[in-house]
């Protein structure tokens, strides 16, 4: 039993365990620790640290307990530089998953911290979270073979050829990824505002490194490349703040021109008397071939659709009304036919001769 216990194995596999359990004691006490140390104040780093703490992987605390274990086991001399190589790789992916681990919370938290007060924040969290992991395990990558003593000035020089190759090959891809960036600093729209694109419209639902997915009045989900919908041109209703009205009154060709100058001047009174709405002109516009056209023009002062609609309706019902006590009308439509009745005979009598050709019977 002595003899086991001096076997250097025996004794590299005890240390292992215990630098195990050291370190996964460590980890726990840590998140104690913190989560103690920051219950005292409101601020949310606490969750953020004990969260980045709990990514410690149980790989990493293994390669860890080996990497210490094994300087009591006999190896060979040349495996040193070997030994140390991995332990330094496996520690360098560790510290790549805290890095983003603690940049991607941060970003989230400080993201839905300004969407409170600038909702277009919202757009922009994917792609910031892409380019962070993309930047931190770059860095880790180059920074690990660097100590490595590989020379990454040649690895960049391959990669940018690379990179030219496989752009060519992913240019519609990468496309839609740079289209994707500039709606996300351009912010031509954002989540939640109600676009209108060619045949297509509805309500932004999310901007995606890709395409961009819009929920239409239909109920159906309308899905669009990036790069197409930036090669488009693009109404953006949410950012509406008036909405212009403009509608035509058309009265008979037989109405006077004091009972037009009437209907004029009730159909301004009614406007000026709503609220929520800026009236801008009521007009006399033009004499038409079958009526005589009022224009009205007015702003509401909201961009509600729904508040625009219900304005209108009781303008019209208003307007309909006062016409009815003014005994005034609404021009109809009215298409008259005049048949000269000679004409008309001849061509009926024209059409019996012929007809009476077709049947006459043949004499023997």
């Amino acid at each position: 039993m002595k003899a086991l216990f001096h076997n250097p194995y025996v004794l590299g596999l005890g240390v292992t365990i215990l630098s195990y359990l050291a370190l996964y004691g460590l980890k726990k006490i840590l998140c104690q620790r913190i989560s103690k140390f920051f219950h005292k104040t409101s601020s949310k780093w606490d969750e953020i640290i004990i969260h980045t703490v709990e990514q410690t992987t149980h790989l990493w605390m293994v390669g860890t307990a080996l990497f210490v274990a094994i300087r009591f086991i006999p190896y060979p001399k040349g495996w040193n530089e070997t030994i140390d190589s991995a332990f330094f790789i496996l520690t360098m992916i560790q510290f790549g998953i805290w890095a983003n681990y603690l940049l991607d919370k941060w970003i989230q938290i400080t993201i839905n911290r300004k969407i409170r007060t600038t909702p277009a924040a919202a757009s922009s969290i994917g792609v910031i979270q892409l380019l962070a992991k993309i930047f931190i395990f770059s860095a880790v990558l180059l920074f690990t073979l660097n100590n490595l003593g590989i020379k990454i000035t040649t690895i960049i020089a391959g990669l940018g050829v690379g990179g030219i190759a496989v752009a060519l090959a992913l240019q519609r891809i990468l496309g839609d990824l740079f289209s994707s960036l500039s709606i996300v600093m351009d912010k031509p729209f954002v989540v939640g505002d109600f676009i209108v694109l060619d045949q297509y419209m509805g309500e932004v639902e999310r901007i995606g490194l890709k395409s961009t997915r819009i929920r239409s009045l239909g109920g159906e989900q309308i899905i669009i490349s990036n790069s197409d919908l930036l090669g488009t041109r693009i109404r953006n209703y949410k950012r509406m703040h008036e909405r212009r009205v403009a509608f035509v009154l058309s009265l008979p060709l037989m109405t006077k021109a004091e009972e037009i100058r009437n209907a004029v001047s009730l159909v301004s009174a009614i406007i000026h008397a709503k609220e929520r709405l800026r009236f801008d002109r009521c007009h006399f516009m033009r004499i038409g071939n079958v009526s005589m056209d009022i224009e009205l023009v007015y702003w509401v002062l909201s961009d509600d659709y729904n508040l625009h609609m219900d304005i209108q309706q009781d303008i019209l019902l208003a307007i309909k009304k006062a016409f009815e006590s003014e005994n005034l009308d609404f021009a109809c439509p009215i298409q008259t036919v005049t048949v000269e009745p000679r004409e008309f005979v001849m061509r009926t009598e024209g059409l019996r001769s012929e007809n009476e050709k077709q049947v006459r019977p043949v004499s023997s």
